[in-house]
């Protein structure tokens, strides 16, 4: 196939590692573009019901599209979401993209490379890959695209790139928004607080720490309508696929970085004009590995072998709500590290789970019990205490609970505590995931079936840990390991 350069920000890469013949192509075939927010739980957006944060630009692509409400991350952390999303793959095939402040190997392509190579021009604004570097390892620019000129607001940048594309050519445009991450402006949120979720304590500080939240979305959010508006003027609006989502869950204690749906569960709307039906809902469990698959399929170009995600389009052209495909009935997801500690060898607390409509089951790979417990700190999985358990983001919340944890022993056990090797929560009467049911005899049968169920998709996806080759995580994370004293969050 010739590549074709098309000025500075489309991509010339090297031969394909997968068959490039193209399946049939939309046409003319659509434009891309991507948005991921930082740190956005489910169901924190307006569409979703929730009252207490206002996102005009989420709930328009969902009004003009269908609206995802079992999305899940392949992990709950920024940088192996993020490379699991470009790659269609799930996060621990990945390398040394698997964990946060690690590197993008040597010859792992994204899905804008393979656009690329079909002739898309490419630009990104925001946060790409990352906290991570993707400079050593080969590439000419990040995974998610060359960035786009200007310093300016992401409309701006992306009306920039827009004006300086070749006429006629197709666009892949990646938005990085760098909200709600941490930190916040104290007291910027709305006077009226929002009640928090059952695994955190409803105190003063708790609900203005999430009003401080909501109000990160919303600026992001404010941001996406000059950017819709801006494609909408263009009159590429419904030539375009807008995806919008976000890379974890919300940066709070038992969130973003566990395995509970608050870590792994995100929004997610996508519309694509009359090519998809306005206005639905769909209740199919998805993948934000599942978002490569379904770009390259809209673009006409062949879905590589090697990616674990299922493309969407299946769904987005069904025309209906609910349940479309009853073979989309479980997530599989888990992390290996999420920040660099104070753990030796830069060990970070693997975990793997399978969540279905009924029940989230959890592994936890290095519980006290685990054959790796007796390495010191391994067994806390929110990082050593002598580190300020730092895998937690910093937060007036994580303070309050953390130093009144005898008043709420519970919910700051469940984020400070040593784990079992088993968790299992039934939904059905326990959405918040607060009641280990794992021990009890009458669930014994669903536990094993769902232990055999994670066992066969990580072994047919070729987890290192399911294959005995664990050690290959453990020499990544001392690669990466910081300099003592030097922990990075």
């Amino acid at each position: 196939m010739r590549r074709r350069l098309l000025l500075f920000f489309v991509l010339a890469v090297g031969s394909l590692h997968c068959a490039t013949s193209p399946i049939t192509p939309h046409d003319p075939r659509p434009n891309v573009l991507l948005v991921v927010t930082d740190d956005q739980s489910y169901p924190h957006a307006s569409a979703y019901g929730t009252r207490w944060v206002k996102t005009p630009a989420f709930d328009r692509v969902a009004r003009a599209g269908v609206r995802f409400d079992r999305a899940f991350v392949s992990a709950p952390s920024c940088a192996p979401s993020r490379a699991s999303l470009l790659t269609g793959e799930a996060f621990y095939r990945l390398g040394s993209a698997c964990v946060n402040h690690a590197a993008w190997p040597e010859g792992l392509l994204s899905v804008v490379d393979l656009l690329g190579e079909s002739g898309y021009a490419a630009g990104s604004a925001g946060k790409g890959f990352g906290p991570g570097d993707w400079r050593g390892s080969g590439r000419s620019f990040s995974p998610t695209g060359p960035e786009a000129p200007g310093t300016g607001d992401v409309a701006e940048r992306l009306r920039a790139f827009l004006d300086a594309k070749p006429s006629g050519a197709p666009f892949f445009f990646w938005i990085g928004f760098h909200e709600p991450h941490r930190p916040y402006e104290p007291g910027a949120g709305s006077a009226d607080s929002p009640p928090p979720p059952p695994f955190l304590p409803d105190e003063p500080e708790v609900r203005r720490d999430l009003a401080d939240y909501a109000r990160a979305i919303e600026s992001a959010d404010a941001r996406l309508v000059r950017v819709l508006d801006l494609l909408d003027s263009r009159g590429v609006l419904d030539a375009t696929l807008v995806v919008v989502t976000s890379d974890n869950g919300m940066p709070f204690p038992g969130a973003k970085a566990t395995l509970y749906d608050a870590g792994t569960r995100v929004p997610l709307a996508v519309r694509y004009g009359d090519r998809v039906s306005p206005g639905r809902a769909i209740d199919d469990f998805v993948s934000l590995t599942d978002l490569a698959p379904t770009i390259l399929e809209a673009a006409g170009i062949e879905i590589p072998s090697r990616m674990t995600g299922r493309s969407l389009w299946p769904l987005l052209t069904a025309n209906r709500s609910g349940l479309v495909d009853r073979t989309r009935d479980a997530v599989v997801m888990g992390l290996e590290r999420h920040a660099p500690g104070v753990r030796p060898d830069g060990a970070g607390y693997p975990m793997r789970a399978i969540r279905t409509a009924e029940y989230l089951y959890i592994r936890n790979l290095a519980s006290a019990s685990s054959p790796s417990g007796d390495r010191p700190g391994i067994t806390w999985p929110a990082d050593d205490p002598v580190g300020g358990f730092g895998d937690v983001d910093g937060s007036p919340t994580k303070t309050l609970l953390f130093q009144r944890r005898d008043r709420w022993p519970a919910l700051a056990g469940r984020v400070f505590d040593v784990r079992p090797d088993e968790e299992l929560y039934r939904l059905s009467d326990d959405q918040d995931q607060l009641r280990n049911v794992a021990e009890h005899a009458e669930l014994h049968g669903v536990r094993v079936e769902l232990a055999r169920r994670l066992d066969a998709f990580l072994l047919e996806t070729r987890d290192p840990r399911a294959l005995g080759r664990g050690a290959e995580f453990d020499a990544i994370l001392k690669r990466f390991a910081p300099a003592p004293g030097s922990a990075r969050r």
